[in-house]
Protein backbone atom coordinates (compact mmCIF):
# COMPACT_ATOMS: atom_id res chain seq x y z
CA UNK A 1 0.00 0.00 0.00
CA UNK A 2 2.54 2.56 0.71
CA UNK A 3 4.72 1.35 -2.61
CA UNK A 4 1.71 2.29 -4.78
CA UNK A 5 1.01 5.56 -2.65
CA UNK A 6 4.50 6.61 -3.19
CA UNK A 7 3.93 5.75 -7.00
CA UNK A 8 1.04 7.80 -7.03
CA UNK A 9 2.81 10.77 -5.16
CA UNK A 10 5.66 10.67 -7.86
CA UNK A 11 2.55 10.92 -10.43
CA UNK A 12 1.57 13.90 -8.73
CA UNK A 13 4.97 15.62 -8.94
CA UNK A 14 5.39 14.60 -12.65
CA UNK A 15 2.20 16.25 -13.93
CA UNK A 16 2.90 19.48 -11.72
CA UNK A 17 6.18 19.45 -12.92
CA UNK A 18 5.27 19.14 -16.97
CA UNK A 19 2.09 21.61 -16.26
CA UNK A 20 4.44 24.02 -14.93
CA UNK A 21 6.27 23.65 -17.86
CA UNK A 22 3.54 23.73 -20.12
CA UNK A 23 2.43 27.32 -19.22
CA UNK A 24 5.51 28.65 -20.85
CA UNK A 25 4.79 32.37 -18.58
CA UNK A 26 7.31 34.45 -17.95
CA UNK A 27 8.25 35.22 -14.11
CA UNK A 28 7.66 39.40 -13.26
CA UNK A 29 10.72 41.25 -13.78
CA UNK A 30 11.24 41.55 -10.18
CA UNK A 31 11.47 38.05 -9.55
CA UNK A 32 13.82 37.32 -12.55
CA UNK A 33 16.17 40.46 -10.91
CA UNK A 34 16.44 38.97 -7.77
CA UNK A 35 17.36 35.44 -8.75
CA UNK A 36 19.62 36.89 -10.98
CA UNK A 37 21.16 39.25 -8.30
CA UNK A 38 21.71 35.78 -5.58
CA UNK A 39 23.21 33.85 -8.49
CA UNK A 40 25.40 36.64 -9.59
CA UNK A 41 26.74 36.96 -6.26
CA UNK A 42 27.00 33.56 -5.69
CA UNK A 43 29.66 33.52 -8.63
CA UNK A 44 31.04 36.72 -8.37
CA UNK A 45 30.15 38.96 -10.75
CA UNK A 46 28.33 42.50 -10.94
CA UNK A 47 24.74 41.56 -10.45
CA UNK A 48 23.68 44.66 -11.89
CA UNK A 49 25.77 43.58 -15.68
CA UNK A 50 23.78 40.68 -15.51
CA UNK A 51 20.73 42.22 -14.89
CA UNK A 52 21.18 44.63 -18.09
CA UNK A 53 22.55 41.82 -20.45
CA UNK A 54 19.49 39.95 -19.46
CA UNK A 55 17.04 43.24 -20.71
CA UNK A 56 18.99 43.23 -23.51
CA UNK A 57 19.12 39.99 -24.38
CA UNK A 58 15.65 38.80 -23.96
CA UNK A 59 13.79 41.92 -22.50
CA UNK A 60 13.77 39.36 -19.42
CA UNK A 61 11.44 36.88 -21.37
CA UNK A 62 12.72 33.22 -20.97
CA UNK A 63 9.29 31.93 -23.06
CA UNK A 64 7.66 33.48 -25.95
CA UNK A 65 3.71 33.41 -24.28
CA UNK A 66 2.16 33.48 -27.71
CA UNK A 67 3.84 30.53 -28.85
CA UNK A 68 4.13 28.84 -26.02
CA UNK A 69 7.67 27.58 -26.19
CA UNK A 70 11.10 28.72 -24.64
CA UNK A 71 12.45 31.94 -26.25
CA UNK A 72 14.92 30.90 -29.20
CA UNK A 73 17.05 32.64 -31.13
CA UNK A 74 18.47 33.08 -34.93
CA UNK A 75 21.65 31.19 -33.81
CA UNK A 76 19.76 28.86 -31.72
CA UNK A 77 20.60 30.93 -28.24
CA UNK A 78 18.38 29.51 -25.73
CA UNK A 79 16.27 31.69 -23.04
CA UNK A 80 16.55 34.61 -20.78
CA UNK A 81 20.11 34.69 -20.76
CA UNK A 82 20.18 33.46 -24.90
CA UNK A 83 22.97 30.86 -24.07
CA UNK A 84 24.41 29.55 -27.19
CA UNK A 85 25.22 25.73 -26.17
CA UNK A 86 26.59 24.01 -29.69
CA UNK A 87 29.01 22.53 -28.08
CA UNK A 88 27.09 20.78 -25.49
CA UNK A 89 28.75 22.65 -22.80
CA UNK A 90 25.26 23.08 -20.64
CA UNK A 91 22.17 20.47 -20.06
CA UNK A 92 20.03 21.47 -23.15
CA UNK A 93 17.08 20.50 -21.49
CA UNK A 94 17.74 22.68 -18.18
CA UNK A 95 18.61 25.64 -20.21
CA UNK A 96 14.99 25.61 -21.43
CA UNK A 97 13.46 24.66 -18.38
CA UNK A 98 15.17 26.13 -15.33
CA UNK A 99 15.32 29.79 -15.37
CA UNK A 100 17.48 29.72 -12.51
CA UNK A 101 20.27 27.19 -14.77
CA UNK A 102 19.92 29.07 -17.81
CA UNK A 103 20.66 32.43 -15.47
CA UNK A 104 24.10 30.85 -14.33
CA UNK A 105 25.14 29.49 -17.47
CA UNK A 106 24.72 33.33 -19.19
CA UNK A 107 27.48 34.01 -16.22
CA UNK A 108 29.72 31.21 -17.28
CA UNK A 109 29.74 32.47 -20.90
CA UNK A 110 30.29 35.93 -19.78
CA UNK A 111 33.23 34.61 -17.77
CA UNK A 112 34.52 32.93 -20.22
CA UNK A 113 34.65 36.08 -21.90
CA UNK A 114 36.27 38.06 -18.80
CA UNK A 115 39.10 35.14 -18.97
CA UNK A 116 39.63 35.69 -22.59
CA UNK A 117 39.92 39.56 -21.31
CA UNK A 118 41.68 39.26 -18.10
CA UNK A 119 44.11 36.24 -18.72
CA UNK A 120 47.82 36.85 -17.91
CA UNK A 121 48.62 33.30 -19.78
CA UNK A 122 49.05 35.76 -23.22
CA UNK A 123 46.84 33.65 -24.96
CA UNK A 124 43.75 36.12 -24.25
CA UNK A 125 41.95 37.05 -27.38
CA UNK A 126 39.97 40.00 -26.39
CA UNK A 127 41.65 43.86 -25.03
CA UNK A 128 41.52 44.14 -21.26
CA UNK A 129 40.22 47.18 -19.20
CA UNK A 130 43.03 48.70 -16.60
CA UNK A 131 44.05 46.81 -13.68
CA UNK A 132 40.86 44.06 -14.77
CA UNK A 133 39.44 44.51 -10.88
CA UNK A 134 35.93 42.61 -11.72
CA UNK A 135 34.24 44.67 -9.23
CA UNK A 136 34.60 47.49 -11.19
CA UNK A 137 31.95 47.83 -13.50
CA UNK A 138 34.13 49.73 -16.09
CA UNK A 139 36.51 46.85 -16.35
CA UNK A 140 33.72 44.61 -18.03
CA UNK A 141 33.56 46.83 -21.71
CA UNK A 142 35.39 44.04 -23.27
CA UNK A 143 33.70 40.88 -21.92
CA UNK A 144 30.33 42.31 -23.14
CA UNK A 145 31.57 43.16 -26.36
CA UNK A 146 32.43 39.70 -26.97
CA UNK A 147 29.42 38.09 -25.28
CA UNK A 148 27.95 37.34 -28.68
CA UNK A 149 30.87 37.23 -30.23
CA UNK A 150 34.23 40.01 -30.79
CA UNK A 151 32.89 41.55 -33.87
CA UNK A 152 33.86 44.59 -35.54
CA UNK A 153 30.40 45.75 -36.18
CA UNK A 154 30.55 46.19 -32.43
CA UNK A 155 33.90 48.54 -32.70
CA UNK A 156 32.67 51.89 -31.64
CA UNK A 157 34.25 53.45 -34.13
CA UNK A 158 33.03 51.00 -36.72
CA UNK A 159 29.12 51.71 -36.08
CA UNK A 160 29.83 55.20 -35.23
CA UNK A 161 31.03 55.60 -38.90
CA UNK A 162 28.51 53.54 -40.62
CA UNK A 163 25.57 55.47 -38.94
CA UNK A 164 24.48 53.12 -35.95
CA UNK A 165 23.84 55.16 -32.94
CA UNK A 166 25.14 52.26 -30.55
CA UNK A 167 26.47 49.10 -30.06
CA UNK A 168 25.78 45.76 -28.10
CA UNK A 169 27.82 47.26 -24.89
CA UNK A 170 26.51 50.31 -25.42
CA UNK A 171 22.86 49.29 -25.25
CA UNK A 172 23.92 47.40 -22.20
CA UNK A 173 25.50 50.36 -20.50
CA UNK A 174 21.85 52.61 -21.29
CA UNK A 175 20.22 49.77 -19.33
CA UNK A 176 22.69 49.97 -16.43
CA UNK A 177 22.40 53.91 -16.24
CA UNK A 178 18.75 54.27 -16.82
CA UNK A 179 17.34 51.09 -15.45
CA UNK A 180 19.37 50.38 -12.88
CA UNK A 181 20.02 54.06 -12.44
CA UNK A 182 24.00 52.82 -11.62
CA UNK A 183 26.58 55.31 -13.14
CA UNK A 184 28.61 53.89 -15.68
CA UNK A 185 31.86 55.38 -17.92
CA UNK A 186 32.46 53.67 -21.13
CA UNK A 187 36.19 53.76 -21.66
CA UNK A 188 37.85 56.51 -23.98
CA UNK A 189 37.31 54.86 -27.72
CA UNK A 190 40.33 56.67 -29.03
CA UNK A 191 42.23 53.67 -28.00
CA UNK A 192 40.44 51.27 -30.51
CA UNK A 193 41.14 51.15 -34.28
CA UNK A 194 38.92 53.10 -36.72
CA UNK A 195 38.33 49.54 -38.33
CA UNK A 196 38.22 46.01 -37.65
CA UNK A 197 38.60 45.10 -34.23
CA UNK A 198 41.14 46.02 -31.45
CA UNK A 199 44.74 43.55 -30.94
CA UNK A 200 44.24 41.44 -28.46
CA UNK A 201 47.28 43.04 -26.37
CA UNK A 202 45.51 46.63 -25.99
CA UNK A 203 44.71 47.45 -22.44
CA UNK A 204 42.45 50.45 -22.45
CA UNK A 205 43.25 52.67 -18.86
CA UNK A 206 40.04 52.09 -16.70
CA UNK A 207 38.08 55.68 -16.87
CA UNK A 208 39.07 57.72 -14.02
CA UNK A 209 35.71 58.31 -12.66
CA UNK A 210 34.53 54.42 -11.95
CA UNK A 211 32.44 52.19 -10.41
CA UNK A 212 31.96 49.75 -7.94
CA UNK A 213 29.69 46.49 -7.96
CA UNK A 214 28.27 44.01 -5.29
CA UNK A 215 31.22 41.48 -5.46
CA UNK A 216 31.11 40.07 -2.26
CA UNK A 217 33.97 37.95 -0.82
CA UNK A 218 34.20 34.85 1.91
CA UNK A 219 35.77 35.47 5.33
CA UNK A 220 38.89 33.68 6.90
CA UNK A 221 37.51 30.16 8.02
CA UNK A 222 34.21 30.27 5.63
CA UNK A 223 33.78 26.55 4.41
CA UNK A 224 33.97 26.66 0.25
CA UNK A 225 32.79 24.15 -2.13
CA UNK A 226 34.27 23.60 -5.69
CA UNK A 227 31.08 24.46 -8.25
CA UNK A 228 31.80 25.12 -12.15
CA UNK A 229 28.99 24.25 -15.01
CA UNK A 230 30.90 23.60 -18.03
CA UNK A 231 32.56 20.70 -18.88
CA UNK A 232 35.92 21.23 -17.69
CA UNK A 233 38.90 19.06 -16.64
CA UNK A 234 38.96 21.06 -13.04
CA UNK A 235 39.80 23.80 -11.43
CA UNK A 236 43.36 24.97 -11.40
CA UNK A 237 45.73 25.45 -7.76
CA UNK A 238 48.09 28.06 -8.13
CA UNK A 239 51.17 28.58 -5.83
CA UNK A 240 50.21 32.36 -5.71
CA UNK A 241 47.36 33.95 -7.19
CA UNK A 242 47.34 34.12 -10.33
CA UNK A 243 50.94 32.52 -10.42
CA UNK A 244 51.91 29.05 -10.93
CA UNK A 245 49.54 25.71 -11.70
CA UNK A 246 50.33 23.52 -8.82
CA UNK A 247 47.41 21.31 -8.82
CA UNK A 248 43.45 20.11 -9.79
CA UNK A 249 40.88 20.94 -8.05
CA UNK A 250 37.40 18.79 -8.51
CA UNK A 251 33.82 20.18 -8.44
CA UNK A 252 32.17 19.46 -5.10
CA UNK A 253 35.06 19.06 -3.12
CA UNK A 254 35.13 21.26 0.47
CA UNK A 255 38.24 23.67 1.87
CA UNK A 256 38.37 26.47 4.17
CA UNK A 257 39.36 29.72 3.18
CA UNK A 258 42.53 30.45 4.86
CA UNK A 259 43.69 33.87 4.20
CA UNK A 260 41.85 37.33 3.20
CA UNK A 261 41.00 37.39 -0.81
CA UNK A 262 43.71 38.93 -3.39
CA UNK A 263 42.86 40.49 -6.22
CA UNK A 264 45.78 39.88 -9.06
CA UNK A 265 45.16 39.19 -12.71
CA UNK A 266 40.85 39.65 -12.92
CA UNK A 267 40.14 37.63 -10.38
CA UNK A 268 40.32 37.08 -6.47
CA UNK A 269 41.54 34.55 -4.99
CA UNK A 270 41.11 32.44 -1.83
CA UNK A 271 43.76 30.89 -0.08
CA UNK A 272 42.69 27.25 0.54
CA UNK A 273 43.27 24.74 3.55
CA UNK A 274 41.75 21.15 4.11
CA UNK A 275 39.24 20.64 6.85
CA UNK A 276 41.81 19.05 8.31
CA UNK A 277 43.83 22.15 8.27
CA UNK A 278 46.40 21.70 5.27
CA UNK A 279 47.78 24.38 3.67
CA UNK A 280 47.13 23.82 -0.27
CA UNK A 281 47.63 26.89 -2.51
CA UNK A 282 45.12 29.53 -4.36
CA UNK A 283 42.06 29.48 -6.35
CA UNK A 284 39.66 31.77 -7.59
CA UNK A 285 36.47 32.79 -6.26
CA UNK A 286 34.46 32.53 -9.16
CA UNK A 287 33.94 28.87 -8.96
CA UNK A 288 34.06 28.66 -5.07
CA UNK A 289 31.23 29.56 -3.43
CA UNK A 290 30.55 29.78 0.08
CA UNK A 291 28.58 26.98 1.85
CA UNK A 292 29.22 27.78 5.53
CA UNK A 293 30.27 30.91 7.67
CA UNK A 294 33.55 30.85 9.75
CA UNK A 295 34.41 27.42 11.15
CA UNK A 296 34.77 26.97 14.28
CA UNK A 297 38.95 27.37 13.90
CA UNK A 298 41.48 28.98 15.37
CA UNK A 299 42.90 31.91 13.55
CA UNK A 300 46.18 31.78 15.13
CA UNK A 301 46.47 27.96 14.32
CA UNK A 302 45.09 29.27 10.66
CA UNK A 303 48.29 31.32 10.77
CA UNK A 304 50.61 28.78 11.80
CA UNK A 305 50.00 26.23 9.03
CA UNK A 306 50.10 28.36 6.47
CA UNK A 307 53.38 29.62 7.57
CA UNK A 308 54.85 25.98 7.99
CA UNK A 309 53.39 25.17 4.35
CA UNK A 310 55.06 28.04 2.88
CA UNK A 311 58.80 27.41 4.80
CA UNK A 312 58.05 23.58 3.64
CA UNK A 313 57.40 24.61 -0.34
CA UNK A 314 59.90 27.30 -0.67
CA UNK A 315 58.94 27.69 -4.78
CA UNK A 316 60.97 24.20 -5.82
CA UNK A 317 60.44 22.11 -8.74
CA UNK A 318 58.00 19.46 -6.94
CA UNK A 319 55.44 22.06 -6.16
CA UNK A 320 55.25 24.86 -9.49
CA UNK A 321 56.18 21.76 -11.92
CA UNK A 322 53.63 18.80 -11.38
CA UNK A 323 54.09 17.21 -14.64
CA UNK A 324 57.88 16.42 -13.43
CA UNK A 325 58.86 17.76 -16.62
CA UNK A 326 62.77 19.06 -15.64
CA UNK A 327 63.64 20.92 -19.46
CA UNK A 328 60.87 23.20 -19.35
CA UNK A 329 61.89 25.56 -16.14
CA UNK A 330 63.55 28.10 -18.38
CA UNK A 331 61.65 27.40 -21.60
CA UNK A 332 58.92 30.68 -22.34
CA UNK A 333 56.44 28.26 -23.17
CA UNK A 334 56.90 26.66 -20.21
CA UNK A 335 53.22 27.48 -18.78
CA UNK A 336 51.21 26.72 -21.81
CA UNK A 337 53.00 22.88 -21.29
CA UNK A 338 51.93 22.63 -17.80
CA UNK A 339 48.31 24.25 -18.48
CA UNK A 340 47.88 21.52 -21.08
CA UNK A 341 49.69 18.27 -19.16
CA UNK A 342 47.27 19.34 -15.88
CA UNK A 343 44.61 19.13 -19.39
CA UNK A 344 45.23 16.23 -20.44
CA UNK A 345 46.57 17.06 -23.62
CA UNK A 346 49.87 17.12 -23.67
CA UNK A 347 52.47 14.51 -22.26
CA UNK A 348 56.26 14.18 -22.25
CA UNK A 349 58.92 12.16 -24.00
CA UNK A 350 60.16 10.64 -21.06
CA UNK A 351 58.82 10.62 -17.61
CA UNK A 352 61.22 13.58 -16.83
CA UNK A 353 61.83 15.47 -20.08
CA UNK A 354 59.58 17.37 -22.35
CA UNK A 355 61.70 18.31 -24.97
CA UNK A 356 60.38 21.31 -26.31
CA UNK A 357 62.25 22.01 -29.12
CA UNK A 358 61.93 18.69 -30.92
CA UNK A 359 60.03 18.92 -33.70
CA UNK A 360 56.50 18.06 -33.56
CA UNK A 361 55.32 14.99 -36.16
CA UNK A 362 52.15 15.16 -37.90
CA UNK A 363 50.69 12.35 -36.47
CA UNK A 364 51.79 14.00 -33.02
CA UNK A 365 50.23 17.13 -33.73
CA UNK A 366 46.41 14.81 -35.10
CA UNK A 367 46.42 13.29 -31.27
CA UNK A 368 47.18 16.56 -29.48
CA UNK A 369 44.09 18.27 -32.01
CA UNK A 370 41.96 14.96 -30.93
CA UNK A 371 42.39 15.21 -27.30
CA UNK A 372 41.81 19.01 -27.46
CA UNK A 373 38.99 19.46 -29.75
CA UNK A 374 35.75 17.12 -29.81
CA UNK A 375 35.05 15.79 -33.55
CA UNK A 376 33.05 12.80 -32.96
CA UNK A 377 33.11 9.28 -34.42
CA UNK A 378 34.94 8.91 -37.75
CA UNK A 379 34.80 5.87 -40.53
CA UNK A 380 37.44 3.92 -40.88
CA UNK A 381 39.46 5.55 -43.83
CA UNK A 382 42.14 4.48 -46.05
CA UNK A 383 45.32 5.52 -47.71
CA UNK A 384 48.65 3.81 -48.75
CA UNK A 385 51.32 4.47 -45.81
CA UNK A 386 48.16 3.83 -43.40
CA UNK A 387 50.30 0.90 -41.94
CA UNK A 388 53.09 3.12 -40.16
CA UNK A 389 51.05 5.27 -38.40
CA UNK A 390 51.73 4.62 -34.61
CA UNK A 391 49.51 2.45 -33.04
CA UNK A 392 48.50 5.69 -30.59
CA UNK A 393 47.66 7.72 -33.54
CA UNK A 394 45.86 5.97 -35.50
CA UNK A 395 42.52 6.80 -34.48
CA UNK A 396 43.30 10.36 -34.63
CA UNK A 397 45.08 10.54 -37.90
CA UNK A 398 41.55 8.60 -38.78
CA UNK A 399 39.53 11.58 -37.58
CA UNK A 400 42.05 14.54 -39.02
CA UNK A 401 41.30 12.83 -42.79
CA UNK A 402 38.12 12.17 -41.93
CA UNK A 403 36.96 15.55 -41.04
CA UNK A 404 38.97 16.96 -43.69
CA UNK A 405 41.32 18.58 -40.83
CA UNK A 406 44.35 17.29 -42.21
CA UNK A 407 44.84 16.89 -45.75
CA UNK A 408 46.65 13.47 -47.23
CA UNK A 409 49.93 14.04 -50.11
CA UNK A 410 49.29 11.85 -53.06
CA UNK A 411 47.26 9.23 -50.63
CA UNK A 412 49.52 9.41 -47.79
CA UNK A 413 49.83 10.59 -44.65
CA UNK A 414 53.61 11.28 -43.99
CA UNK A 415 52.65 10.56 -40.07
CA UNK A 416 56.08 10.78 -39.00
CA UNK A 417 57.02 13.84 -40.86
CA UNK A 418 57.52 16.87 -39.26
CA UNK A 419 54.33 19.35 -39.32
CA UNK A 420 55.24 22.71 -41.36
CA UNK A 421 53.57 25.76 -39.99
CA UNK A 422 51.21 25.93 -43.28
CA UNK A 423 50.07 22.58 -42.23
CA UNK A 424 49.66 24.11 -38.79
CA UNK A 425 47.56 27.35 -39.88
CA UNK A 426 45.25 25.49 -42.27
CA UNK A 427 44.34 22.57 -40.00
CA UNK A 428 43.46 24.86 -37.07
CA UNK A 429 41.13 27.39 -39.62
CA UNK A 430 39.38 24.44 -40.67
CA UNK A 431 38.52 24.10 -36.86
CA UNK A 432 37.40 27.57 -36.30
CA UNK A 433 35.10 29.95 -37.68
CA UNK A 434 36.31 32.27 -40.66
CA UNK A 435 36.51 35.74 -38.95
CA UNK A 436 34.53 38.23 -40.11
CA UNK A 437 37.19 40.81 -41.00
CA UNK A 438 40.80 39.85 -41.97
CA UNK A 439 43.68 41.91 -40.80
CA UNK A 440 45.98 42.77 -43.64
CA UNK A 441 49.40 41.57 -44.04
CA UNK A 442 52.51 41.51 -45.87
CA UNK A 443 54.23 38.98 -46.21
CA UNK A 444 56.90 38.03 -49.07
CA UNK A 445 57.58 34.51 -48.93
CA UNK A 446 53.99 32.79 -49.42
CA UNK A 447 53.80 32.85 -52.94
CA UNK A 448 54.31 29.36 -53.47
CA UNK A 449 51.36 28.36 -51.54
CA UNK A 450 47.82 27.52 -52.06
CA UNK A 451 44.96 29.94 -52.49
CA UNK A 452 43.43 27.46 -49.68
CA UNK A 453 46.41 27.83 -47.50
CA UNK A 454 46.44 31.61 -47.50
CA UNK A 455 43.06 31.45 -46.31
CA UNK A 456 44.19 29.42 -43.66
CA UNK A 457 47.29 31.63 -43.05
CA UNK A 458 45.38 34.72 -43.08
CA UNK A 459 42.77 33.20 -40.16
CA UNK A 460 44.87 32.20 -37.49
CA UNK A 461 47.11 35.19 -38.15
CA UNK A 462 43.71 37.26 -37.61
CA UNK A 463 43.20 35.48 -34.49
CA UNK A 464 46.69 35.99 -33.67
CA UNK A 465 47.53 32.12 -33.34
CA UNK A 466 50.51 31.58 -35.96
CA UNK A 467 52.02 35.18 -36.52
CA UNK A 468 54.90 36.01 -39.21
CA UNK A 469 58.60 35.72 -38.15
CA UNK A 470 58.35 39.51 -38.49
CA UNK A 471 56.64 41.65 -40.86
CA UNK A 472 57.54 40.50 -43.87
CA UNK A 473 58.26 36.70 -43.13
CA UNK A 474 55.88 34.07 -42.79
CA UNK A 475 58.05 31.18 -43.25
CA UNK A 476 55.36 28.58 -44.11
CA UNK A 477 57.23 25.69 -44.61
CA UNK A 478 59.60 25.97 -41.20
CA UNK A 479 58.40 23.05 -39.04
CA UNK A 480 56.77 23.46 -35.58
CA UNK A 481 57.97 22.29 -32.16
CA UNK A 482 56.29 21.03 -28.86
CA UNK A 483 57.29 23.97 -27.36
CA UNK A 484 55.49 26.58 -29.80
CA UNK A 485 52.53 24.24 -30.31
CA UNK A 486 51.75 24.40 -26.75
CA UNK A 487 50.83 28.06 -26.99
CA UNK A 488 49.48 27.48 -30.42
CA UNK A 489 46.53 25.09 -28.95
CA UNK A 490 46.38 27.39 -25.68
CA UNK A 491 45.34 30.50 -28.06
CA UNK A 492 43.06 28.20 -30.14
CA UNK A 493 41.19 26.81 -27.65
CA UNK A 494 40.65 30.35 -26.19
CA UNK A 495 38.86 31.25 -29.30
CA UNK A 496 36.69 28.26 -29.16
CA UNK A 497 35.55 28.54 -25.17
Amino acid sequence: MKKIIFILILLLLINSIELAFADYINPPREELEKMITEIAQKRGVPSVVVMALARVESVFRHYDETSRSVRTGSAGSIGLMQVNNSRSLYDDYRLRYDIAYNIEAGIDVLMEKWDASASTTQWAYLPSVGDMDPNILENWYFALWGYNGFVASNNPNVAYASGKSYTFQDLIYMVIRNEYNQPINPIEITYLPDIGTPSRTLNVPTPEENHLGDITLADIGDKIEVSFMATTSGLNLRELPDGKVIGTLNDGEIYIVGKEAEMEGGYYWYYLLTESGEGLGWAARNWLVKIEEQEDIELDKIDEVIETSEIENPNSSEVTNMAGFTDIDNHWARQYILELYADGILKGKMETSFAPQDDVTRQEFAVLLSRSFEFGDASARSFSDKNTVQSYAVTAVEKMVYFNIMDLEEDKFNPERPLTRIEAALAISRILEYPEQLKAFEFEDVQSISIEELKGLASVFTYEIITGRDAKTYDPYASITRGEISKILMITRSHLH
